[in-house]
C-alpha cells in the first residue's frame, strides 16, 4: 500500500526559499534521511515554495535532479476556479451579492432567525482558500432562492430598522433573472469541481488516479460548454415566474455609430442582444477553466505518460519494441535506479508472463501488478519493474493531508496550553494524526517503562 506519515513540525521564522531549503535540508539530516533519495517534492503555489528559479523546489531539484516537483492537485483545482470566476466583473460582482446575502442574515440574530426558524433554511459563507466552500454556499441558495427572497421582502416591510430596510431592498434589486442564470450556471460547474477536489483530498490517491479524474473533469466541462443552453434559460424562467420577476433579458437600445467615409465595416458586439453577449460571457468562463486544466496539469500529465507502459491495458497492447523503448527512456531519466538493459529484458519478459498470472490484465493498475509481484514472489525476478512501479505511485500529488496536520495543531496548543514546547508539541501531534499506529499500542507497558525510567529509588 502507498503510506503517507507525519515527522515532525519545524519552527520556521524563515519566508525565502533559501532559508526554507536550509531549515528542510537540516531536518532531513537530523532525522538521518538523504535528500538524493527523495524522488518528488510537492507544495502549494507559494512563490517561495514553487518558484521556478529562487523557490525551495528549484533549490533542492540543484542538489538532486531526481526530485521532480508537482505542484498539488487540489490547489491548482482551486486556482482554476478561482481564475476562472475574476473572469469579468459581473462574475465578481456575483459571488459578492452571494456573500453579502449571508452576511446580511448572518450579521443580526434576528434575521438569522427568520433563515432558520421561518424558512426553515441556512446560507453559507465561502473563501477563495477553500473552493469548496463556495460550492456549499451556491447549492445552498440555489436550492432557496425564493425563501431568501420571502425573508428579504418581510425585512424590507419592517420599518423599525431603517438601515436593515435599505439593505433588503438593494440586495432584491440584485436578485433578478440574470442572477437566477449565472447562480444556475455556476451550481452546475462547483458540483462537478467539488466532486473531483474532495476525491483529490484522498490521502491514499495516487498520481495516475489523480490525473484521470483531472481528465474527467475537463471532459465533464467541456461537455457543459457544448450543451445548450436553453434548457438552463427555461429552468430559470421558470423560477422567476414563481418569484414573480420578470423572465428574459430585456432588449437594449442599439447605440448609433457614426461611419467615417469609405468606412463599410460594422460593429458586431453593438448589434448583439444581451442573451448572446451573457452566452459570451459563460463561454468565457468555460474557455479560462479549461485552459487553466490544460497548463496546470502539464507535468502530471507527462509523468504519467513516461509511467502509461506499466499498466495492464499496455503491457497487453503494446508491441515489445515500444516497451523496450519506453523501460529505456524511463532508465536513462532514472539511471540511479534502473539498470537499463535489465529493465529492458525484465519489460519483455513480463509482457506475456503477466497476461497469464493476472487474470484481468487489461484493467490492471500499477497498484494491482505491483501486488501480484509480492503475491507470487516475483520481487527479485523482476527487481527494476518493482524500483519503477514504487517510483511512480510515491510521486506526491497532494497536500492536503499535510495542511490537515495544521487542524491538530490548533486543537493541541490552543490558548490554554500555549506556552508548550517544540518536542512535546510534535510528539503529540504524531500521537493524534498517527491514530491508526498508535491505537495499537500497549499504553501499560509503555507506563511501566517510563516508571522505570523514572523511578527514584536507588537499588543497592
Amino acid at each position: 500500500m502507498i503510506e503517507e506519515s507525519f515527522i515532525d513540525f519545524i519552527h520556521s521564522h524563515e519566508k525565502t526559499g533559501e532559508g526554507l531549503t536550509t531549515e528542510i535540508l537540516n531536518k532531513l539530516e537530523g532525522d538521518k534521511l538523504d535528500i538524493n533519495d527523495a524522488r518528488g517534492q510537492g507544495y502549494d503555489n507559494g512563490a517561495n515554495m514553487a518558484k521556478k528559479y529562487k523557490g525551495v523546489r528549484a533549490r533542492i531539484l540543484e542538489i538532486n535532479s531526481l526530485a521532480i516537483f508537482i505542484p498539488c492537485a487540489a490547489h491548482n483545482l482551486n486556482l482554476a476556479g478561482v481564475h476562472a470566476g475574476s473572469t469579468s466583473p459581473e462574475m465578481i460582482t456575483f459571488f459578492g451579492t452571494v456573500q453579502r446575502l449571508f452576511n446580511f442574515f448572518s450579521s443580526s440574530t434576528t434575521r438569522w432567525e427568520i433563515l432558520m426558524k421561518s424558512l426553515k433554511l441556512t446560507l453559507k459563507s465561502f473563501s477563495d482558500t477553500r473552493w469548496s466552500s463556495k460550492a456549499n454556499a451556491i447549492t445552498s441558495l440555489s436550492l432557496h432562492l425564493s425563501e431568501v427572497k420571502k425573508g428579504l421582502e418581510s425585512i424590507s416591510n419592517d420599518l423599525s430598522n431603517p438601515e436593515a430596510v435599505s439593505n433588503a431592498k438593494s440586495l432584491l434589486l440584485l436578485i433578478n433573472y440574470r442572477f437566477i442564470c449565472i447562480l444556475s450556471m455556476w451550481n452546475k460547474i462547483l458540483q462537478c469541481i467539488d466532486r473531483t477536489n474532495k476525491a483529490l483530498q484522498r490521502k491514499s490517491i495516487s498520481i495516475d488516479h489523480a490525473a484521470k479524474l483531472i481528465h474527467a473533469l475537463r471532459c465533464t466541462l467541456q461537455g457543459l460548454r457544448e450543451a445548450d443552453f436553453e434548457q438552463n434559460f427555461q429552468k430559470a424562467k421558470n423560477l422567476a415566474e414563481t418569484m414573480n420577476l420578470q423572465a428574459g433579458f430585456p432588449d437594449k437600445r442599439k447605440k448609433k455609430v457614426k461611419k467615417m467615409a469609405n468606412y463599410e465595416a460594422t460593429d458586431e458586439v453593438s448589434n448583439m442582444t444581451l442573451e448572446h453577449l451573457f452566452k459570451m460571457q459563460i463561454y468565457k468562463i468555460f474557455d479560462t477553466f479549461l485552459s487553466q486544466l490544460d497548463w496546470r496539469y502539464e507535468q502530471l500529465r507527462t509523468i504519467c505518460n513516461d509511467f502509461s507502459f506499466l499498466y495492464g491495458m499496455s503491457l497487453e497492447s503494446t508491441s515489445v519494441l515500444d516497451l523496450k523503448k519506453s523501460a529505456a527512456d524511463l532508465a536513462i531519466k532514472y539511471s540511479k535506479d534502473l539498470n537499463m538493459y535489465q529493465f529492458t529484458c525484465e519489460i519483455q519478459s513480463f509482457k506475456f508472463e503477466a497476461s497469464t498470472i493476472i487474470p484481468n490484465i487489461k484493467t490492471a493498475t500499477p497498484l494491482d501488478i505491483l501486488q501480484v509481484l509480492h503475491d507470487f514472489g516475483l520481487i527479485e525476478s523482476y527487481p527494476n519493474n518493482n524500483i519503477a512501479i514504487r517510483i511512480f505511485l510515491t510521486l506526491p500529488n497532494t497536500t492536503a493531508s499535510c495542511e490537515r496536520s495544521f487542524s491538530k495543531l490548533k486543537l493541541i496548543k490552543n490558548y490554554l496550553i500555549s506556552t508548550i514546547k517544540q518536542e512535546r508539541l510534535s510528539n503529540l501531534s504524531i500521537i493524534s494524526i498517527e491514530y491508526n499506529i498508535v491505537k495499537d499500542i500497549n499504553y501499560d507497558d509503555v507506563i511501566n517503562e517510563f516508571a522505570q525510567m523514572k523511578a527514584r529509588k536507588v537499588q543497592f
